[in-house]
């Protein structure tokens, strides 16, 4: 079953029954909600949740990020480098070094750097050439993920303070990136308190 959030509509998936087995697997949903990765036992799948079509990943492939429009996946091995495939027909159309974001029309993948320092932009088409200069991550900051919004836009999101304890509480904050002068601005943001312990923060595609 599918939940539209913004209508509350409730939708079945053509031809598809949970299994007492399907109950451990690890279900995700793409942009838009079009397509559900299914991950059971090392074993994945693509699934598409209006037509019930189910796409299986190449051994040793993990799908790891999708483009905001839904059309491109990045996937992932088990060194972390990354193939863009397409999902429609599923068929691989570049590479890059490392796995991350997936940007528009598959051809950007945004990925931090070393010890989360920065931001890279990894080029598609040219085979993983990065863009520019990594952009630096606001200073006293964790960056815990980045997402590419419906226009192509990309957003940061970072935490305060960088290890959450017990009753200590945390403060969320989303930045919009500048590709080009690497300049960063706030446009939201969240607190968890301190009496929720171990918050998993999630479902936060664009």
């Amino acid at each position: 079953m599918v939940r539209e959030m913004s209508t509350g509509e409730v939708r079945a998936v053509p031809g598809v029954t949970w299994s007492n087995a399907m109950r451990t697997a690890r279900v995700e949903l793409s942009p838009g909600g079009r397509y559900a990765v299914l991950g059971l036992g090392g074993e994945h799948w693509i699934l598409d949740t209006y037509s019930g079509e189910s796409i299986p990943v190449p051994p040793g492939l993990r799908p790891w990020s999708f483009s905001p429009d839904a059309n491109f996946v990045l996937v992932v091995d088990d060194t972390f480098q990354a193939g863009i495939y397409s999902v429609s027909p599923f068929a691989e159309r570049g590479r890059v070094p490392v796995g991350g974001a997936l940007g528009p029309d598959g051809e950007v993948v945004a990925h931090f750097t070393a010890r989360d320092a920065g931001i890279r932009l990894w080029d598609v088409p040219t085979g993983g050439i990065p863009r520019r200069a990594p952009i630096a991550v606001p200073v006293d900051r964790t960056p815990t993920r980045m997402r590419w919004n419906g226009e192509g836009l990309l957003d940061l999101q970072t935490v305060v303070p960088r290890r959450i304890r017990k009753g200590g509480g945390a403060r969320y904050t989303w930045y919009r990136v500048d590709q080009e002068s690497g300049g960063m601005e706030r446009v939201g943001g969240f607190v968890v308190p301190g009496s929720v312990y171990n918050p998993i923060v999630t479902g936060l595609t664009p």
